[in-house]
């Protein structure tokens, strides 16, 4: 089976020529928002991209550089009318040199990914059940901070997957990507189902080019187990959430996990005025453009701030790493004197969370019928 899922040449002038030119990415692109140049937005880059199709431009280092300039945030991909695969389209047109190549590598990103080992030299590496059929997917990034997903009443065992392939596909590498694919598919293949709890690793096996189709049912967020689940929190808390961009991109809404946090006990929900916009940090986007990185994290904190909020969720990796950095800038920089901090949801619901005894539930239920007829 060709793992293949970069488009042909032909393909990839086809999206170029369905592009209407309408501008609507521009509205959405958190790069435009910032630097207000044309070549930072989806048409932008295809307009560029067709110019070098048809011989028109050559290919030089500040168009290099303006394709360059994307988070993956796939905002212009899901909010284009004419259905351009924007994000197709530059994956696709990534041109890599010899160096490139080398720094591209599996072997560079293992080495980049295992400098994490550095915040987690004390802690035990999580234990699952070797015998359940429910497997899984553990990000590169948990792996390597040794992050635990616990779900009650549901046992676990760790799937033992290799890297989505996401960071080797938006790189150009697809050779890499679909070695992952293969490797990852045949694990899918005998489980029952497999549950995520990154963004961006469900996002992107979602849109695995699976040989069986019927394996891409077998996938679910850990937070689809939850909405059934009669939560309240061990003390009061006042929350909000940042809704990862690949949770949208994923099909997920935001009002699905929203209502998961109403429906605790003890817990106040505020939605930010920004809760779905962009973190900033868009993988390893904050490494290559640290300034630009910055000022989109700081903007996304502030709306944050505002909810008055004790704890601000998200469930990415990278998102949670742009979220404590802001908090922490906030709070020294510009002298916030905000308490807020943030957490995985996943951590929230295990730590501060409990599932309520029959007698409990129907004493709430009891509650909530009075008020209801109070009302």
């Amino acid at each position: 089976m060709n793992y293949t899922t970069t488009m042909r040449d032909e393909e990839v002038k086809q999206n170029i020529l369905k592009c209407s030119r309408c501008g609507l990415c521009q509205g959405v692109c958190p790069i435009y928002e910032e630097i207000k140049s044309e070549n930072s937005t989806a048409r932008g880059k295809l307009m560029q991209i067709l110019g070098l199709k048809k011989g028109e431009l050559k290919l030089n280092k500040k168009i290099l550089q303006s394709l360059d300039l994307c988070l993956n945030c796939e905002k212009c991909k899901l909010n284009c009318p004419s259905g351009v695969n924007t994000t197709g389209v530059f994956f696709k047109e990534r041109k890599l040199s010899f160096i490139g190549k080398i720094l591209t590598s599996n072997f560079v990103f293992k080495l980049k990914i295992s400098a994490l080992r550095a915040f987690s030299l004390f802690k035990t590496t999580p234990k699952y059940d070797k015998n359940s059929d429910i497997l899984y997917f553990e990000g590169c990034i948990s792996k390597e901070l040794k992050q635990e997903l616990k779900i009650p009443a549901l046992k676990l065992k760790n799937g033992n997957f290799k890297c989505c392939g996401l960071p080797h596909l938006t790189k150009g590498r697809e050779d890499i990507y679909s070695n992952m694919v293969e490797f990852n598919e045949n694990i899918i293949e005998n489980a029952k189902l497999v549950v995520f709890d990154c963004a961006t690793c469900f996002d992107t096996v979602k849109n695995y080019p699976f040989k069986n189709p019927k394996n891409k049912d077998k996938l679910i967020f850990y937070t689809d187990i939850y909405k059934t689940l009669p939560l309240s929190s061990k003390k009061p808390l006042k929350v909000t959430y940042h809704m990862p961009c690949h949770m949208q991109s994923s099909g997920k809404d935001i009002k699905e996990i929203e209502d998961i946090l109403k429906s605790i006990k003890n817990i106040t929900y505020t939605r930010a005025k920004n809760a779905q916009d962009c973190c900033g940090f868009g993988g390893d986007f904050f490494i290559r453009h640290p300034k630009l990185a910055f000022n989109i994290a700081i903007k996304k904190i502030k709306g944050i701030i505002e909810t008055n909020s004790d704890i601000v969720m998200t469930s990415c990796p990278t998102c949670l790493w742009s979220l404590k950095f802001s908090i922490f800038i906030s709070k020294y920089i510009y002298k916030n004197k905000n308490k807020i901090k943030a957490m995985d949801m996943a951590e929230f619901l295990n730590k501060y969370c409990y599932i309520e005894n029959k007698t409990a539930q129907k004493e709430r239920k009891r509650t909530n019928q009075d008020v209801g007829m109070c009302v």
